[in-house]
């Protein structure tokens, strides 16, 4: 039988019980259990009891690519026993289950207006935290995520009063983190990749507001034409469902999305990743990445693109302890719509020196050149060899070709300086 969560909380616990009660055997799989830590999902193991835990007739298993991240998750232990096995993303590329990747973190800024209103706001937080430090001496030594759970405890026993300092802390940090939510440079960041990645890329921007998603689509469709739709809880089942089939069918090769599409979607053949905007929360990234890495014909590499604004508060790192992913990083400016990579410009520098001095003609000066300037946004000099020399073989065109030589030749110049 197989049940959806709003369906479990309900029913489940009693169809088991009366399983049980005939002396039929249950196996429990609970996919994406991390979901069930809720105090509403937890329902579903009201069944329980040490009886039935301990006798042979019962078994479990639960399974996530992200669980035990939260105090929560303590009631998933209960339930469904410890750990047993673990694969994690390392364990997958390295044995060639999931695509090579890198994850590109790009740096982008505020505006003067939302620069103010983001040091304006950090200011008052600044002030607000003190004054509940000094009422709730014990808030000093907590982590972060038992601080913010124990202030937003404070701010609902006060009834969200503004004048209570741990509401308006509550408030006034939610504030300055739409400002960095919503930067506008994160958009403009977003269509200048967009044009500088090749025509046959399949790209999912993944958005953290519908509204942010909304104007992104727009500007997609006004800059390069109808080459992208939209996927988010604001439109309809059918809507959803159409531009999801659009998109897998390569009618159109950019899919926009908000949260619903972090989890459950199946689209093998998006190989580029552009996260506009997202939460702190490790378990959306991974869920995010893992939309990236599922192989499919014609796909050997996939890389993410996570946009960071500098002057915040947010980390800059998408999965700092993610040990085989190659790391890429680029600074973006607005008012040029170009960005910067010291290390590549250095190296692109190093290469288009040798070659005037090997006497290259002209042409092939400037061939080289438009090679270098293309690969400066992408984190092709970072594939494996043995990728990049298939690609040179594969490559249809003589550009092409020219390009991937150029990122082979750039790729072991970098691996020389790492070593």
């Amino acid at each position: 039988m197989i049940y959806i969560v709003n369906s479990a909380r309900g029913a489940l616990s009693a169809h088991i019980r009366k399983e049980l009660a005939q002396n039929h055997h249950v196996l429990l799989i609970c996919d994406e259990c991390h979901h069930y830590a809720s105090p509403q999902n937890c329902r579903i193991f009201d069944f329980l009891t040490p009886e039935i835990s301990a006798g042979s007739l019962y078994a479990c298993m639960g399974l996530s690519a992200t669980p035990f991240q939260t105090e929560d998750d303590a009631a998933l232990t209960l339930a469904l026993g410890r750990a047993i096995y673990q694969y994690s993303l390392d364990d997958a590329v390295r044995e060639d289950i999931l695509s090579p990747f890198a994850v590109c973190e790009v740096s982008a800024s505020f505006s003067p207006e939302e620069l103010k209103q983001y040091s304006q706001l950090t200011a008052e937080i600044g002030i607000l935290l003190s004054k509940l430090r000094d009422l709730h001496p014990s808030l000093e030594a907590m982590e972060k995520k038992k601080f913010l759970r124990t202030v937003s405890k404070m701010a609902r026993e006060a009834d969200w009063a503004m004048e209570d300092p741990a509401a308006g802390f509550l408030l006034k940090t939610y504030q300055r983190k739409e400002i960095s939510v919503l930067a506008a440079s994160r958009i403009l960041c977003g269509l200048a990749l967009l044009e500088r990645l090749w025509p046959t890329d399949r790209v999912i921007v993944f958005c953290e507001r519908k509204t942010q998603a909304d104007e992104m689509a727009r500007l997609i469709r006004r800059c390069f034409g109808n080459i992208c739709a939209l996927y988010h809880s604001g439109l309809t089942k059918e809507a959803r469902e159409r531009n999801l089939i659009l998109f897998r069918e390569n009618s159109v090769r950019v899919l926009v999305s908000c949260r619903c599409l972090d989890e459950g979607i199946d689209v093998p053949d998006a190989n580029i990743g552009i996260v506009l905007s997202s939460s702190a929360v490790e378990r959306q990234h991974i869920q995010r990445l893992g939309r990236l890495l599922r192989q499919a014909e014609g796909k050997d590499a996939a890389c993410l693109y996570h946009i960071s604004i500098k002057e915040s508060a947010e980390d800059s790192a998408f999965l700092p302890g993610l040990a085989q992913a190659e790391k890429y990083t680029l600074r973006y400016y607005p008012a040029e719509r170009d960005f910067s990579n010291d290390l590549y410009e250095y190296v692109a520098a190093g290469l288009l020196n040798n070659a005037k001095e090997q006497g290259f003609p002209p042409n092939m000066l400037q061939e080289l050149r438009a090679c270098l300037i293309e690969g400066l946004t992408r984190a092709d000099c970072l594939l494996p060899d043995a990728l990049l020399e298939n690609r040179v073989l594969q490559a249809p065109t003589h550009h092409e070709r020219n390009y991937w030589r150029v990122m082979l030749k750039l790729s072991r110049v970098l691996s020389k300086r790492g070593s």
